[in-house]
C-alpha cells in the first residue's frame, strides 16, 4: 500500500475501460456496472488523488455516477487540453493505454477539480437544451433556404414546417422553466443567475447543466473551465498578445450571447466595454473581455448566493 496519493487515468470507449496506475500498471475492465465494480476493488488499497478521464460524448458519465457514489473523486477533462499536453511533452503516438498513461501525468500537473454528478433535474434539463439547439439551427437553417424557393407551393410548406419547429421551441422553453423550478437547487441558481441583465432563461439553464462548478471555484479556475483564461501567445515582434481557446463550448455560447446583451442593457457591463472602446479595442476583444467579467460577476453571486445589485 501507498501512502503517497497518486492519479489514476481512464481512456473510455463505448465498451471498453483502459486504465493506468503507477502502482498497478496498465489494465482493462468493461465499460459496465461490472466493469466499475472490478475498477474500484482494484484501487481500493490504493491512495487515490482521483481518476480522471476525457469527455467522451457521454460514455464518460456511468463511470463518473459509480465513481462519485464510491466516494472516489472523478473529474472529466477537455481532450483537446490533454492532447495539446500531450504533444508538448512530446508524446505523439496515440493508443488507449497511452492515453490513459497521459491523462496521470496531465492530472499531476493540472490537478483538475471532480466534477460534480448531475442531478436528474439536471440531466434532463441538459437533454431537453442539447434537443432545443437543433431545433433552433433547423430553424435558422430552414429560414436561410427560403429565399432559394420561388414555387408558392413550395413556400407555403417551408413556412408550414419552420412554424412547427417554432411552436416545438415554445414547448421546449416552457418545460426548460417548470423543470428548473420544480427542482430546489436550480431553482436557487436560476434565480440568482436570471436577476443579472443579459442573462435570460437559455443562458441559466445552460450554465446550470454546462458548469456546474459555478460558484465553487475561483475566478481564475471557472475562466479556465469556460475556455476564457487568457494565456500569452507572442512571436517574433508581437508582444503583448494573449488569446484564449478551449474550454466548453456550449458555455462560452451561452455567455458570448448574455454578453453582447449586456454591454447594451446591463450598466456595469456597459461602462466596461465603453472604457474598452474608448481605448480602440476591437469589437471581438470588448466582447471576450465581457464575457469573462460576466462570468466573475454570476461566480461571486453564486458563491455568495445574492441576486443582482445595481450600482
Amino acid at each position: 500500500m501507498t501512502t503517497h496519493a497518486q492519479w489514476i487515468g481512464v481512456d473510455v470507449s463505448k465498451k471498453m475501460l483502459d486504465v493506468f496506475s503507477p502502482n498497478l500498471g496498465s489494465f482493462r475492465v468493461a465499460n459496465t456496472a461490472q466493469g466499475f465494480e472490478v475498477l474500484v476493488t482494484k484501487i481500493a488499497d490504493i491512495a487515490v488523488a482521483g481518476v480522471v478521464m476525457e469527455a467522451t460524448g457521454g460514455y464518460e458519465q456511468a463511470l463518473l455516477k459509480s465513481l462519485t457514489t464510491h466516494g472516489i473523486n472523478a473529474s472529466i477533462v477537455n481532450p483537446a487540453r490533454v492532447r495539446a499536453f500531450a504533444t508538448g511533452a512530446g508524446q505523439l503516438a496515440k493508443t488507449d493505454k497511452i492515453d490513459a498513461k497521459i491523462l496521470v501525468h496531465y492530472a499531476a500537473f493540472k490537478k483538475p477539480v471532480p466534477t460534480p454528478l448531475a442531478s436528474t433535474a439536471r440531466a434532463k434539463l441538459k437533454e431537453i437544451l442539447a434537443y432545443r439547439a437543433q431545433i433552433v439551427a433547423e430553424i435558422t437553417a430552414r429560414t436561410a433556404q427560403l429565399r432559394h424557393y420561388e414555387s408558392p407551393d413550395i413556400v407555403a410548406r417551408a413556412d408550414t414546417a419552420i412554424a412547427t419547429l417554432k411552436a416545438d421551441k415554445k414547448i421546449l422553453d416552457a418545460e426548460i422553466e417548470t423543470l428548473i423550478k420544480a427542482d430546489a437547487d436550480c431553482e436557487r441558481a436560476y434565480r440568482i443567475l436570471t436577476s443579472v441583465p443579459g442573462a435570460g432563461t437559455i443562458v441559466a439553464a445552460t450554465l446550470i447543466t454546462e458548469l456546474p462548478e459555478l460558484g465553487s471555484l475561483n475566478r481564475r479556475q471557472i475562466a479556465s473551465l469556460a475556455g476564457l483564461a487568457p494565456f500569452p501567445k507572442e512571436s517574433g515582434q508581437r508582444k503583448g498578445y494573449r488569446a484564449i481557446r478551449g474550454g466548453r463550448a456550449e458555455v462560452r455560447i451561452a455567455l458570448f450571447n448574455a454578453a453582447r446583451v449586456g454591454v447594451r442593457f446591463n450598466p456595469k457591463l456597459k461602462a466596461f466595454a465603453d472604457r474598452l472602446a474608448a481605448k480602440s479595442k476591437p469589437y471581438k476583444v470588448i466582447i471576450v473581455a465581457a464575457m469573462r467579467k460576466l462570468l466573475t460577476i454570476l461566480n461571486a453571486m453564486l458563491k455568495a448566493q445574492s441576486t443582482w445589485q445595481p450600482a
